[in-house]
């Protein structure tokens, strides 16, 4: 996943040496591919990717990588066929920059003239004589110009997470990973839950190791999941739910499973989130992936009961549950190795995929009235916000309309204000609204 943030706003995260120029006769070469990420504007889609960098290790069968001489761009207006090639062009004569502080190279090419709304499929092809093709991943671009865009909240020293909107009283709730606070004489940074007005005033700390939280219909208790420490080393997690009138938190779940995303039901009487509960334990041993199953709390008799089965459904993990009412709800299960949509439902169990993909899909949340859902994919060559109409089976994309747009899909979250405006952040230390219609 990391090759698909080779972006101009990130190169300080990364680290290693840029490939250098070597002899092109040399018998254990190779030429370097690109990975293409997708900018929208209005009838425009820039294709942007970077040339690759290497770690500074010794491997005796890795090959020494040369430049291509030239880049094929193929579109088309059919994910799966109808491709034709846009332009042949010279490595030299594309848009190329050398972007400080580390002298990276990256390449651009503005494709014009299209059609809003309209989705279009790109991938490139890397040439050298004498050398074999290296053809990138197919990514796909919606052009459209930003609507009613609006930024919240903008603090470069704080991160805004996991938002989720209180929409009767005009509040967020949201998660801050850089919240700093003072014990004794250190200064320490953690994550925090907070709850604030829309415009970031008027703030107020929850407590802290707190992560997706999730408002009641009613708007006075959210649920979240909190980091619990059960012996050194072990971190299982837990779903608890904080009252906003007598500012109590009661812990819903125990034990040595982790329990994360709790989501509440239309008549705010069920919880359902995801554990790893009656998982096999050998495989809760990957701290990247924790196989996990979709549950529910009843929160009258406080039962808890287990509504899906990923090995029943070929599934390694269901995930990031929302409902839909109070019976049916979404996810994002990960099969083979793309994370998809899907929907099941707590009375019938039995699991269908939402709409087919070929790219990494994630964190779907259904607008009010039930005809869209905003989600998070990879589709555009980075993590990004967009919007599938089910209706119509269309999509719309979101971001980005600049290179420093990131949506961070690990810990973000794509919260409803209304039926035709989400709330989400950009680039970790942006909250914005975003009409999409």
């Amino acid at each position: 996943m990391m090759k698909k943030y080779f972006v101009l706003c990130l190169i300080t995260m990364l680290y290693g040496c840029e490939l250098g120029s070597v002899d092109v006769e040399c018998n254990n070469c190779d030429i370097w591919g690109a990975y293409p990420m997708a900018t929208i504007d209005d009838g425009v889609a820039q294709l942007t990717w970077m040339k690759p960098m290497q770690e500074q290790k010794y491997d005796p069968n890795r090959k020494d990588i040369v430049d291509p001489d030239k880049f094929d761009i193929y579109i088309s207006e059919n994910e799966k066929s109808n491709f034709r090639k846009l332009i042949e062009a010279d490595r030299d004569n594309l848009y190329h920059e050398e972007s400080e502080p580390y002298q990276h190279e990256y390449y651009r090419y503005t494709v014009d003239k299209l059609r809003n709304g309209n989705p279009y499929f790109f991938y490139v092809v890397s040439k050298k004589n004498g050398f074999e093709t290296r053809t990138s991943e197919t990514i796909m671009a919606v052009p459209n110009i930003r609507k009613g865009f609006e930024i919240l909240m903008s603090d470069i020293r704080s991160s805004f997470y996991d938002v989720s909107v209180a929409r009767q009283k005009n509040k967020l709730a949201y998660v801050n990973h850089y919240n700093t606070w003072v014990g004794g004489d250190n200064c320490c940074m953690s994550s925090a839950l907070f709850v604030s007005n829309m415009d970031g005033s008027v703030k107020e700390l929850v407590t802290s190791s707190s992560y997706k939280p999730s408002w009641s219909p009613s708007n006075d208790k959210i649920a979240f999941h909190f980091d619990g420490i059960f012996n050194v080393g072990w971190f299982p997690a837990q779903i608890a739910v904080y009252d906003c009138e007598t500012q109590s938190i009661t812990q819903l779940t125990d034990g040595t499973e982790y329990n994360y995303a709790p989501n509440y039901s239309e008549n705010g009487e069920l919880l359902i989130f995801q554990s790893t509960k009656n998982t096999p334990e050998n495989d809760k041993d990957d701290m990247q992936l924790k196989p996990s199953n979709i549950w529910v709390i009843n929160l009258k008799t406080l039962e808890s009961f287990q509504v899906t089965d990923i090995y029943k459904a070929s599934l390694r993990t269901a995930r990031k549950p929302c409902w839909i009412d109070n019976d049916r709800f979404i996810f994002e299960g990960l099969s083979s190795k793309k994370y998809q949509i899907y929907e099941s439902s707590v009375s019938k169990k039995q699991i269908n995929k939402t709409f087919d993909s070929k790219w990494n899909d994630y964190n779907p949340v259904i607008s009010p009235d039930k005809k869209k859902i905003a989600f998070i994919s990879d589709r555009s060559g980075t993590d990004q916000a967009w919007i599938y109409h089910i209706d119509t089976k269309t999509y719309t994309q979101i971001t980005p309309h600049s290179i420093c747009e990131n949506v961070w899909l690990t810990w973000d979250k794509i919260d409803w204000l209304n039926n035709s405006t989400i709330i989400f952040s950009i680039s970790r230390h942006q909250l914005v609204k975003q009409r999409i219609d």
